[in-house]
């Protein structure tokens, strides 16, 4: 089997897909990771179909060093890095062929919280429940249900097992420019469940208020920090947690619910962030002001439309394509000498 080998982990790496989704009801959490649309492109861009759940490698805070026991195809995304493959640099958001005892080296994040590193195949490791995902809280799933750690070794697919070299064909190298994509100056929210508790008044506060990241940001959620949000004192009961729900605390502070929520909580929520806006708020800079902008149910659908047509155009375009001929070609050249 073929590796890749962890040199430095960062803050914290783990195995990460898009979610143990369907579980939540019993009591498991959801995880996976916290950039969706970062993780998509990664995969696209190295050829995984997104229905097969492929695995990829979440590096949080800071990015990561790797090293690969043979070829495959690698993309790096999310939070900006400074990469480099061997010591020459090497851009995000493209397929990067490696090769036998090649290292990749992202250590640096220049901006962002998030990096993805995306391989040919998927990081091969076992679903638990139908997914990848690591949920540290309970050991869950992921490489052994733990955070990567120096040395630990991950199997991976060689490049001729992940691709079917009989159909490739040379494409021109095709421009992305997926910064553009991910960038945006308003979060948009639609209404929660308990939208009506909260007067006009303090739904301005949201929607015109500056608001920042505080100190407590992790998987699980997000506190910011803004004008106090007054609610009606009601009984609630206990609800399950929605990806990117914003309660209000008692303190008048709203808490956005993250990757690795709790299956339930009992604040009132007063919104929820649109799934297409998520990783953005994920990668959300400590002193930029968030400003959040209400819309519809229908602009929510055709923002993740949008998603999922980036997406679908990269994978379907096949950019990975270009470098598996190149491969094929310099090891027909190498046969004849």
């Amino acid at each position: 089997m073929n590796t890749i080998k962890i040199i430095t982990p960062g803050m914290l790496a783990t195995v990460q897909d898009d979610g143990r989704i369907g579980h939540q009801g019993e009591g498991f959490l959801n995880s996976g990771v916290m950039d969706i649309f970062s993780y998509q492109i990664g995969n696209a861009l190295v050829g995984n179909k997104s229905t097969d759940k492929p695995a990829s490698i979440e590096f949080g805070v800071t990015g990561g060093k790797v090293k690969f026991s043979s070829s495959t195809i690698v993309a790096i995304t999310g939070a900006r890095v400074n990469a480099k493959l061997n010591d020459a640099t090497v851009s995000q958001d493209i397929p990067i062929l490696v090769n036998e005892n090649d290292v990749l080296d992202f250590t640096q994040i220049i901006e962002g919280r998030f990096v993805y590193l995306s391989v040919a195949g998927g990081i091969q490791v076992p679903k638990v429940m139908g997914s990848h995902a690591t949920t540290l809280a309970v050991n869950l799933g992921g490489f052994n249900g733990k955070r990567l750690e120096s040395g630990d070794v991950l199997n991976i697919l060689d490049a001729s097992q992940a691709f079917d070299y009989n159909t490739v064909k040379l494409l021109p190298k095709m421009p992305l420019n997926l910064i553009s994509l991910i960038k945006t100056k308003k979060i948009r929210i639609v209404p929660g469940p308990e939208y009506d508790w909260f007067s006009e008044d303090e739904w301005q506060k949201l929607l015109n208020k500056p608001f920042y990241l505080g100190k407590y940001i992790d998987r699980m959620g997000y506190r910011i920090e803004g004008p106090m949000i007054i609610f009606k004192p009601e009984n609630l009961l206990s609800e399950a947690n929605m990806n990117g729900a914003i309660q209000i605390s008692r303190d008048g502070q709203p808490i956005v619910l993250l990757a690795d929520r709790a299956t339930h909580g009992g604040y009132p929520v007063i919104a929820k962030v649109i799934i297409s806006d998520l990783g953005i708020l994920a990668q959300w800079p400590q002193h930029k002001p968030i400003h959040f902008e209400k819309v519809s149910l229908n602009d929510a659908w055709l923002a993740s439309a949008d998603r999922a047509e980036v997406v679908q155009g990269i994978y379907k375009s096949k950019p990975w394509e270009i470098l598996l001929h190149s491969r094929t070609m310099a090891n027909k050249i190498k046969r004849l000498f």
